[in-house]
């Protein structure tokens, strides 16, 4: 599939998610910035959107302080949602120990951060998306999601992940220098792409739905939008 067919794909589920999302209060406004921190993942398809944005409005990657903050510790994903799911289901000899993978909050900001403002807002992966909370962050030090919420951006992600089939999933910083390195302009399209780079992991199909059962009917409308946009000719 096609670059543009995908990434018209990946707005698409963008915006039933918001559309989902509508049906909760949020106390998320511009300016707050908190769960803006170098620690945010995402995939290459991700990552080749932001890089359109920036050749449309003329300019390229910011390299340097993508680069400052590949050499800060950061949380980089061993294995994709996916890849999660498979091992929930069929767990095989030599492949990662199902352990929690911790992010640290005191990695630092975004290294896309403009002051308190994200540069690249209307074109933010979905690990941004997802960060939603009813009550300020700042009273506690942690989003306040709901369940259904917190259910739903799983099931974004897996989708995600398989539109790229083929990709990376991994840190923003070094999906976007991976993507950054490689010059010709169909980066994203070649074969290259599809081998494994350093601290980034391949991308996988669903093997299943990692959806609680509680939340099964709750998110039901959105799997079916999803399903909708990816079986729409």
């Amino acid at each position: 599939m096609q670059i543009e067919k995908r990434i018209a794909l990946l707005e698409k589920i963008y915006r039933v998610y918001e559309a989902f999302c509508a049906n909760f209060s949020s106390a998320c406004r511009k300016g707050c910035a908190l769960c803006c921190t170098a620690n945010v993942t995402m995939t290459t398809l991700e990552g080749a959107m932001i890089h359109n944005h920036w050749l449309a409005e003329g300019g390229g990657a910011p390299v340097g302080a993508l680069q400052a903050a590949s050499r800060r510790p950061r949380f980089q994903p061993r294995i994709t949602t996916n890849h999660l799911a498979a091992l929930c289901v069929r767990p095989q000899a030599g492949d990662p120990e199902l352990s929690e993978e911790a992010a640290d909050p005191r990695v630092g900001p975004c290294p896309l951060l403009v002051g308190n403002l994200c540069s690249i807002y209307a074109v933010r992966p979905f690990g941004c998306r997802a960060m939603v909370s009813r009550s300020d962050c700042a009273g506690h030090g942690a989003a306040d999601m709901p369940d259904e919420v917190l259910a739903a951006n799983t099931l974004v992600l897996q989708f995600i992940e398989a539109i790229d089939e083929g990709g990376l999933t991994g840190n923003l910083a070094d999906v976007l220098l991976h993507l950054a390195r490689m010059e010709r302009s169909d980066a994203y399209e070649c074969k290259e792409r599809q081998s494994y780079a350093d601290g980034l992991a391949a991308n996988q199909p669903i093997p299943c739905l990692m959806v609680p059962p509680e939340q099964r009917e709750r998110v039901a409308p959105l799997m079916h939008a999803i399903r909708r946009i990816l079986t729409t000719p």
